[in-house]
């Protein structure tokens, strides 16, 4: 196969997909197209389930039946993203393609090649004569981006027969994943009784230009978190003698995601705020001691704001900042076999003031499910600690490290002979659909591989055409030899 032949056939496949609209929780049109693209190539047994996702099994080329069953496996929905000025519905609208040298992009939007490749790769895969495989399963999942529900709904006999799970599902082609993290969407409540304010000026205390970034991928890069630092920052105000009324406090964007910026409004006892200037002046002072060669741009600055009808209650405030204090953001403990890995961490990831409540989202992770089990015990004494409900939501599972994997030495040698150089293997921490397929078959042999792509979920997303001209030919040369 030539790399330019297998470029133009899997980049064929994906404008076919290009031009059904998917943003996640809303697959049926790219779901029908995909069981109408299989039935146009000759696969027989299709089947699609009740939330969309397609399994697919295709018979083994001759001489290759007594292979072990595979399951080729990737996601069809993708995060639908548009520069301003965009004209973009993402139920409505289809992707449009641009391709540039060697780079495939999209014209102002997200290019969803996560994970629409992965189901170009394996229509195309599936038409080739010289590729030999044993008997196949393309299992193609919905809604990974936000919920998992493809995975979580999977009838577990679709994997409970396999030996083997390529999942092509990871962003760098010279990276070879073993494992990934589980997790545990975690929220917390904080009824509020609320009063007229008794102070004279009303202030916005803010953290922001913080690095931010994937809780997962970026937990163990020296960060900080702008939503703890303002409650680090509220909490030298009180020791300061400064008796503020807090009236709400917010920050962050997603569960998932390092906040980079937060604010409180507080009514101040007085108008003089030279006293707050200097604690904030403090509290910058050390952020930049602990943080300082990450966080070079991060900022604590005060606002005058107008005064608010409320603020919360003496003890509500209180309970709210020492909720956040205690609440660890960061590494808990890195992996003994991976070393650059960490093994169990956590995240604060949003805090919203609403009229009757505050809500915090926290997002622990772990690489080992008992680990997060134990970790999860933490939890209620957390809110038994601070008056706060907790709703701890059901653990998404981890993918762990199998170190008698058949697979694995298998796609390295191919690798090797095809890139000319050995991959790297790395276990991610973040979370994948191959830790629902682990729960449900544990006996399951799994890697996770894929093209080179760049800022993914944004509206620059990019994929390097050829790093899918070899993932083609490592699949390839993979199959065949999983006895």
């Amino acid at each position: 196969m030539k790399d330019n032949e297998i470029i133009e056939g899997v980049l064929k496949e994906f404008a076919g997909l290009a031009k059904c609209p998917r943003p996640s929780r809303h697959e049926k049109i790219v779901s029908d197209y995909i069981v109408k693209r299989l039935g146009e190539l000759g696969i027989t047994q299709v089947v699609q389930d009740e939330v969309y996702n397609v399994i697919a099994d295709v018979p083994a080329t001759q001489g290759c039946e007594d292979l072990a069953l595979t399951i080729v496996q990737g996601h069809m929905d993708m995060v639908c993203v548009a520069k301003p000025g965009v004209d973009y519905d993402p139920l409505t609208s289809e992707i449009k393609l641009v391709r540039e040298g060697n780079i495939l992009r999209a014209d102002g939007t997200s290019l969803g090649a996560d994970d629409g490749i992965a189901v170009a790769v394996a229509l195309y895969l599936i038409q080739q004569p010289d590729v030999q495989h044993g008997p196949l399963r393309l299992i193609f999942t919905v809604d990974e981006e936000t919920g998992m529900t493809g995975a979580t709904h999977l009838d577990p006999k679709y994997v409970q027969d396999a030996k083997y799970v390529l999942n092509c599902d990871s962003e760098y082609i010279d990276v070879l994943c073993v494992g990934s993290a589980g997790s545990v969407h975690t929220h917390f409540y904080r009824t509020l009784t609320r009063r007229q304010p008794q102070g004279a000026k009303a202030v916005a205390v803010m953290t922001k230009d913080f690095v931010g970034g994937h809780s997962g991928e970026t937990i163990n890069a020296g960060k900080s978190n702008a939503i703890k630092a303002l409650a680090h920052t509220l909490r030298r105000l009180t020791d300061a003698g400064i008796a503020y009324e807090l009236a709400s406090i917010d920050g962050g964007v997603a569960a998932n995601a390092i906040p980079s910026s937060a604010e409180a409004l507080l009514v101040l006892p007085d108008a003089d705020t030279a006293a707050v200037q200097a604690v904030l002046d403090e509290a910058k002072a050390e952020l930049d001691l602990v943080y300082g060669e990450v966080e070079k741009t991060a900022a604590i600055v005060m606002e005058d704001r107008p005064m608010p009808e409320t603020v919360l209650a003496a003890d509500d405030a209180k309970a709210v900042v020492q909720l956040l204090l205690i609440l660890h953001c960061g590494v808990f403990a890195m992996n003994q076999t991976l070393p650059k890995l960490p093994d169990l961490s956590a995240n604060v990831g949003t805090i919203r003031t609403e009229e009757e409540r505050v809500a915090i989202q926290y997002f622990p992770r772990s690489s080992s499910d008992a680990r997060l089990r134990e970790f999860m015990q933490v939890l209620p004494v957390y809110g038994e600690l601070t008056g706060c409900t907790v709703d701890i939501a059901s653990p998404e599972p981890a993918w762990t490290e199998n170190p008698r994997s058949q697979l694995l030495p298998i796609i390295s040698e191919v690798y090797t002979a095809e890139a000319g150089h050995a991959p790297r293997v790395e276990a991610m921490h973040g979370g994948l659909e191959t830790g629902y397929f682990y729960a449900m078959n544990p006996n399951l042999d799994i890697v996770s591989v894929g093209p080179t792509t760049h800022a993914i979920h944004s509206a620059d997303e990019s994929l390097e055409l050829d790093t899918v001209a070899l993932l083609v030919r490592i699949i390839a040369g993979t199959l065949p030899k999983l006895k």
